[in-house]
């Protein structure tokens, strides 16, 4: 235990800090981890995932910032099992099965990647990378009543709340990616000077590939 846990564990002795949600092993197993989706990511040509960090945006990570220069964004790179845990982290399977896929893929026993992977979904969880979708009354009696999706509470706390997130997140990468795609078309020639009163043949003025005013 580090000096951070032992503060955390005096904070909650003292009543300063209300103690986190706490599952049992069944529970834990049952849950359904799912990526954070206000976070952007890609797959690199290697196949792994590189997830883009935003800085904290407490009072710390601003301070952090300003002295150090610290960047706005981080882009975390995965290794192949983070990678392809991060895949599965979809809100459809389980971390028990989960578990089950990762051990058949990579003949190992069953315990030694339950150990592995409930450390590492801590981890990510911890970051806020990735939330878990659990049954209402796992939620009740965690002390979260009213939930089903425990970890992300920045974005959502019901699973209804988290589709319309995935929703919007998914609309803004397709966007994203039409733009890129128009950028990339060859062909495209830059603006021309045009004289007054002139127009580009349809009565709109182009900023570039795609965009009209």
């Amino acid at each position: 235990m580090d000096v951070m846990d032992t503060f955390n564990n005096v904070l909650v002795r003292l009543r300063l800090r209300k103690l986190k949600p706490q599952l049992t092993r069944e529970q834990a197993m049952g849950a359904r981890p799912v990526r954070n989706p206000s976070l952007q990511w890609k797959v690199t040509d290697e196949e792994l995932v590189v997830v883009i960090l935003p800085r904290r945006g407490d009072l710390s990570g601003k301070v952090l910032g300003w002295l150090f220069m610290v960047p706005e964004q981080k882009p975390i790179e995965l290794d192949e099992l983070g990678s392809l845990v991060w895949h599965h982290c979809d809100g459809a399977r389980t971390v028990a099965e989960i578990v089950e896929v990762l051990a058949l893929k990579y003949k190992l026993s069953r315990h030694e990647v339950e150990l592995t992977l409930t450390e590492y979904l801590r981890m990510l969880g911890k970051r806020g990378m990735v939330g878990f979708m659990v049954d209402k009354k796992v939620a009740e009696a965690a002390g979260v009543a009213g939930q089903d999706v425990i970890g992300l509470e920045d974005v959502a706390t019901t699973q209804q709340e988290l589709a319309v997130a995935q929703q919007q997140a998914a609309e803004e990468a397709a966007e994203t990616k039409r733009i890129l795609e128009e950028m990339e078309q060859p062909g495209v020639e830059p603006e021309q000077d045009e004289e007054p009163g002139e127009t580009n043949g349809g009565g709109k003025v182009h900023d570039g590939p795609g965009s009209e005013r």
